[in-house]
Parts: C-alpha cells; structure tokens; sequence
C-alpha cells in the first residue's frame, strides 16, 4: 500500500488542479476512520464523525477561501481525480493498519520504518525492471546528475519526518496523524500567505475557529475519559500539602501526586 500510494500522490500533483488537491487532502480523516472500523473493528460514535466532519469542512474552507483560493484556470483529468482518490485510500489504510501491527505485535516505530522500508525498496525495484524503466531511470540521473542532490535531500527529509509520523501513530493513532496532517496544511497556508502579505478573510477567520474549537472539545473529551479511567483504577491525582504527602515539613509548597491503591 506504501508503494502503490506514491504513484498515485505524483500523477495527483501533475494532473489534479490545486483546488481539488486542497480537497482532496483535507479529507484524510474520513478514510482512516472508514480503514480503522474494517482493520479494527474500532467503534465511532456520532460525536467522533461530527468532530471529522466540523475539522474537514473547516481546514477545506479556510484554504479554498479568500486571497489562498487560486485565480487560475486550472484542469483536473478524471485519470488524476482516480489517482487522488487512490491516493487517499491508500493512504488511510496504511495508517490504519501501522496502528494495527503496532497493537497487535507491540513493535517500535524502528522495526517498523526498516522493514516498510526495506519491502517498499524491493517492490519499487522490481517494478522498474519489470516495466523496462529501470534503465531510462538510471539514465535520466546520468544526464541530471543535480537530481541526486534533491533525492538525497528528500530521503533525508522523509526520514526525519517518518520518526514523527511513526511515533504518533504508536502513540496516538493513525486518526490523531491525520488532524495533524490538516493542522499542517492550514499552518502551511498561513506562512504563505504572511510570506504573500495575503490578508486572510472573516470566512477563513470562522473556519479556523470551527477547527480549533472541535480539535479543543476532543482533547477535553478524551482528558476527562482519562481521569474517569485513572478513577476507575483507583488513581485519582489531586494536591495535597507537601507535609502530609511525604511526612516531612515543607515551608508554602504544595504538589501533584498521584494516590496508589493502597
């Protein structure tokens, strides 16, 4: 899935309008969400779709909106908008399912990143050859040898990135990677159009705080189901003098602790 979502991603950039890219990247979450119900059988509840629904139509309004939006024709082949929706799908079941082997075989996000990797190479080799390509391929480098220097500044790139993207998914999750994957495309547009001197509309303005407002609702969310658990479990944290808590005098100071079963 992690090789076939790249062609997809590069005949998407080529033959996909920028609108429709905007789109079609704001709508990550759905397909994680639809990918974790079937790999995982995890269960949504209607507040959690209402939550995708308020973040992907507000990251999508605030970049199709104002000075951001594009003032050029531009056309989408139905061939690209396929790959696009490829992309999307195989994007979110990559996710998806590195959340699963995570669970399921407690690895590190460094088996991981090796062995993906690693399979991903194998594959993508033995596409080239058995397309023919393989030499056009090394030929194309022979004659633009600047090329290298950009592939080996991308594989870096990638690299550094795949330690975060590995360790939110361990983390996190695959759903939490891709409301950070919008929160980057509006943080994005946001430096580009200070960097433009583009000034950002009252509808961009109300999208972010749709955004903001529903990211802040699940985080408040799931920080209360976590202080019920610890209730549950019996460790509730809570301020206690220090005098009380270590049985040692303790002159204005108070601190969190957190009180065992016992």
């Amino acid at each position: 899935s992690n090789v076939a979502a790249s062609p997809c991603q590069y005949d998407a950039l080529r033959n996909v309008s920028i609108p429709a890219r905007r789109l079609g990247k704001s709508f990550k979450m759905i397909p994680v969400m639809l990918w974790g119900m079937v790999l995982a059988r995890k269960p949504y509840s209607s507040g959690d779709w209402l939550i995708a629904v308020l973040v992907t139509g507000g990251v999508t309004k605030f970049l199709l909106s104002g000075e951001m939006a594009p003032h050029y024709e531009s056309v989408s082949t139905v061939g690209g908008l396929i790959m696009l929706l490829c992309f999307l799908a195989l994007g979110g079941f990559t996710s998806a399912f590195q959340e699963a082997v995570f669970v399921a075989h407690e690895t590190s996000k460094y088996n991981q990143m090796l062995y993906i990797n690693l399979g991903s190479s194998v594959l993508s080799l033995v596409t080239l050859l058995l397309s023919g390509s393989y030499v056009t391929a090394l030929e194309f480098c022979w004659k633009h040898p600047a090329l290298l220097q950009d592939v080996i500044f991308l594989s870096v790139a990638s690299v550094g990135a795949q330690c975060f993207i590995y360790g939110q998914v361990k983390e996190n999750g695959a759903l939490v990677l891709a409301v950070t994957m919008n929160i980057r495309q509006v943080i994005s547009a946001l430096l580009s159009s200070a960097m433009d001197d583009m000034a950002i509309s009252l509808v961009q303005v109300l999208a972010l705080l749709v955004v903001v407002g529903s990211l802040l609702y699940k985080s408040l969310q799931i920080l209360a189901e976590n202080h019920e658990g610890n209730k549950e479990e019996g460790i509730p944290f809570f301020v206690e003098d220090c005098n009380e808590t270590m049985g040692k005098p303790a002159v204005g100071a108070s601190l969190v602790r957190f009180k065992s079963q016992d």
